[in-house]
């Protein structure tokens, strides 16, 4: 792995782009990363009466599941628009502001640690697992998703070749997991924490749509897309809405985008 950028520039991207996408999000991309947290909360064993710190809360939905499931969820993110609507969709579950780097925890008050596809947004993703380590209690579980190969991605690829074709490349900054697919990466990463019993496995997840404006009211807020001259604008939605046809499904558009569950016990 290697930084591209520095972590606090990382760090204030992030914080920025997510806040952008607040509002939105329910119905964008939460349409894609709802399909990972079933197999997150089982593959960490979440039960009843479980104290759960969901990092990169976002909207709520990760503490939500866990709180359905009879769990103690408290969510932590670093966006206060994104706390916001956590906060008035699900205002009997506990959110905090604050950074997965440096939680804002006690030793030992969790029993389960986990985030969905929130640690390659992370400029540190190591001490993200360090400071989860440090907040479970012995035996405690945690368990994160990221996003597996790029050459999988389709949903994400369908967006990205059209911003590409009619935009050209962009830099953007990024943590040293931006990427990253490599299962042996993520066990030393477990393993240099402290964790013990890494299991690194892939998830065949899809971004399932009834249309295809919510896929892009979701990238036109995270691209900030209204930023680009009109024509272009148009010309990469217009090619999106053209190739999609290819995931047509029934009254659905399916669009793969496999994610790799990290898990791992203290």
């Amino acid at each position: 792995m290697q930084d591209r950028f520095d972590a606090e520039t990382v760090a204030r991207f992030e914080s920025e782009t997510w806040s952008r996408c607040a509002k939105g999000y329910m119905e964008g991309f939460g349409a894609l990363v709802t399909e990972g947290i079933a197999p997150l909360l089982d593959e960490v064993n979440v039960c009843r009466g479980d104290r759960v710190l969901d990092v990169g809360t976002g909207p709520g939905l990760v503490a939500a599941m866990a709180a359905e499931r009879g769990a103690n969820p408290v969510g932590l993110d670093f966006s206060e628009a994104m706390l916001a609507e956590a906060r008035r969709i699900h205002p009997e579950i506990e959110f905090h502001a604050g950074y997965a780097e440096t939680l804002p925890f006690g030793d030992g008050e969790f029993d389960a640690v986990v985030g969905n596809f929130v640690l390659h947004h992370s400029g540190d993703p190591n001490q993200v697992l360090r400071e989860a380590f440090r907040v479970l209690r012995p035996d405690g579980r945690m368990g994160f998703t990221v996003w597996a190969d790029f050459s999988k991605l389709e949903a994400f690829g369908l967006f990205f070749a059209a911003v590409q074709e009619h935009a050209g490349d962009t830099e953007l900054p990024h943590g040293p997991l931006f990427g990253v697919s490599e299962f042996a990466v993520f066990h030393e990463m477990a393993r240099g924490a402290g964790f013990r019993d890494s299991s690194v496995r892939e998830l065949q997840i899809a971004w399932r749509a009834p249309s295809i404006d919510s896929f892009l009211a979701a990238f036109r807020d995270w691209a900030n897309l209204d930023a680009l001259p009109i024509d272009v604008r148009h010309a990469i939605e217009g090619t999106v809405r053209e190739r999609a046809g290819a995931y047509r499904s029934g009254d659905a558009f399916i669009m793969p985008n496999p994610a790799i569950l990290i898990t791992a016990v203290k």
